[in-house]
């Protein structure tokens, strides 16, 4: 399989585990000097995920809920509990500590599971960070305390910077309201440096009001500036370097000048020390020299997306939050990298700052959203990789890498699909969507199964089980081509009848049908026979596209 090589002004389709792995590895010989100047992540646990989930007690969820939270549990997940037990045995594992210590402390519970999945990925980010790099971490109070012992094992708790605080909304009463617990309107961000050595500018623009407010004076050439104190307060005690007499000007205290000897020179030399004509001194600060509103780490003033802005995205974060922090840890030029990044607000934000961006998302959904939806549309170059362009790109994807071919072909097939997390031993259920209307007898469900290869006989009638067993309204079943289907599959396909919705009771819908990848090239509508699907991340609407092909030649994008 080819490898995927780093390169800028480009969104990776795929799980960014295993690109950062490939990326560190073509980079053995520069190993742990990196090439990203700044991280930001919102990983997949947003404020929205009941906390409860996690620990396991949460009952009656829908098989779709089950699908996005698959990282999240521990019972079944046979990866995160052999994946622990191999952290906690591998005494050089960069969060060996911090999984060790909790493995004690939330045993067998989705929060473990979840914390690991997250350390394997923090490690590898911190190889690709610059040591002169930043990363910032967005969470919600859910796992944020748990976050921030990985972020200290990983990066060294000498190197966390704040704890910030994001007010999210300024509503009580938001979707998380609890009557047993005040608001949960802030989201946490965990800053982290690499080294001692990184860029960081806590400031903010100021707003007209704050110009007029903090440099109310304005000069001969109509330069607002403030008056500033040339001496240390009395109670300050005596500093005898900052003691000294300058052109015949004496200091009125021991505690001495504000400013040494040669800084003071040097403020005087740029005009801004002024001589009245009483012979007393003034020190002026102007607004051009003012690096703006020093920031504290509690950020309320910036106000959530207004809905007619919004691109349909659940854990969508404001341009405005992404701008404050690329500006404070990034120059023109420097590398921004998102390993979630989701509807693509990183990018987007980063290339109007000039600044290069590298995006990864797991969901093809949200790969399509950045492309079509935003940065395409506002003329910024970008590269996909990940998505195969033609159906022989698709053939070498099964080929090569069958559980990637999986979770495309799932998403490929129609977006309200998305792919379940668990790539083998799922019971025959590789994805899911819900029906936007329900099914006259209440069913909503759609499952997928998805087969690389040709398909068997007992494999298409055991998914026809499926669909029962699931109670599913339908079911897809993706292959290739129609290579190796036969007569016979259609007839199990058959006698899962039909239903109707009440949406549109006059249209008849198969509860089971073949779907292969090679109806891509086609050039009439490829989805398959179904009625319409909520939007798998937010259960709205989806406004869904003809396809024609792949990724058409005339869009400007280009993929691999």
């Amino acid at each position: 399989m080819k490898s995927e090589k780093m390169e800028t002004e480009t969104i990776y389709y795929g799980d960014c585990l295993k690109l950062m792995r490939e990326w560190n590895r073509q980079r053995e010989e520069f190993y742990n000097i990196g090439q990203v100047d700044l991280i930001y992540l919102d990983p997949p646990f947003n404020s929205k995920a009941n906390y409860n989930i996690l620990f396991e007690k949460a009952k009656g969820r829908t098989a779709q809920e089950a699908a996005f939270t698959d990282i999240w549990t521990w019972k079944g997940n046979k990866h995160a509990q052999q994946r622990v037990k191999e952290i906690c045995n591998a005494v050089a594992h960069p969060a060996h500590k911090a999984i060790s210590a909790m493995n004690m402390l939330i045993p067998e519970s989705g929060m473990l599971a979840y914390l690991v999945y997250m350390a394997d990925r923090i490690a590898q980010m911190k190889m690709l960070l610059k040591n002169t790099g930043c990363i910032y971490l967005h969470c919600d109070s859910s796992a944020s305390h748990y976050l921030k012992m990985v972020m200290d094992d990983v990066f060294g708790h000498k190197n966390f910077r704040n704890e910030i605080l994001w007010e999210r909304t300024q509503s009580g009463k938001s979707s998380q309201h609890d009557p047993k617990s005040f608001g949960r309107n802030s989201d946490t961000i965990l800053f982290y440096s690499k080294t001692n050595n990184y860029k960081l500018r806590p400031y903010k623009e100021l707003e007209d009001d704050e110009i007029a407010r903090l440099f109310p004076r304005i000069d001969e050439r109509g330069c607002r500036y403030a008056i500033r104190s040339l001496f240390r307060g009395k109670t300050l005690g005596p500093r005898p370097n900052l003691c000294y007499t300058w052109k015949g000007h004496e200091n009125p205290h021991p505690s001495g000048w504000m400013l040494s000897k040669e800084r003071l020179e040097e403020e005087y030399q740029k005009g801004n020390i002024v001589v009245k004509r009483n012979g007393k001194l003034e020190r002026r600060q102007y607004l051009e020299d003012s690096k703006g509103g020093y920031l504290s780490n509690l950020w309320c003033d910036i106000p959530p997306i207004p809905q007619k802005d919004r691109q349909g995205y659940p854990t969508e974060k404001p341009p405005a939050l992404l701008e404050r922090i690329i500006k404070a840890s990034s120059d023109p030029g420097d590398i921004v990298f998102d390993p979630f990044c989701g509807c693509g607000t990183s990018a987007l934000t980063a290339a109007r700052l000039k600044r290069r961006f590298i995006g990864i998302d797991i969901s093809l959904f949200a790969v399509e959203t950045v492309t079509a939806g935003r940065l395409y549309n506002e003329k910024i170059g970008v590269k996909i990789r990940g998505i195969p362009e033609d159906f022989a790109s698709a053939r070498r994807l099964a080929k090569d890498n069958p559980f990637g071919f999986q979770s495309w072909g799932i998403e490929a097939c129609h977006p309200g699909m998305v792919a379940n997390k668990v790539m083998s031993g799922d019971g025959g259920l590789d994805g899911t969507g819900m029906l936007l209307h329900k099914k006259i007898d209440g069913k909503k469900l759609v499952i997928a199964e998805v087969k690389a290869r040709k398909p068997t006989i007992t494999e298409v009638r055991a998914f026809a089980e499926t669909i029962q067993r699931k109670q599913a309204a339908a079911g897809i079943f993706i292959t290739l081509d129609e290579n190796g289907w036969t007569k016979g599959m259609d007839e199990i396909c058959h006698e899962q009848g039909i239903f109707k919705t009440n949406a549109d009771s006059a249209t008849e819908f198969p509860v089971m049908q073949h779907w292969h990848v090679k109806k891509l090239e086609n050039k009439q509508d490829t989805l398959p026979n179904l009625p319409e699907l909520a939007n798998p991340l937010n259960g709205k609407q989806l406004i869904t596209k003809q396809r024609k092909l792949f990724q058409p030649k005339e869009s400007g994008l280009s993929s691999l």
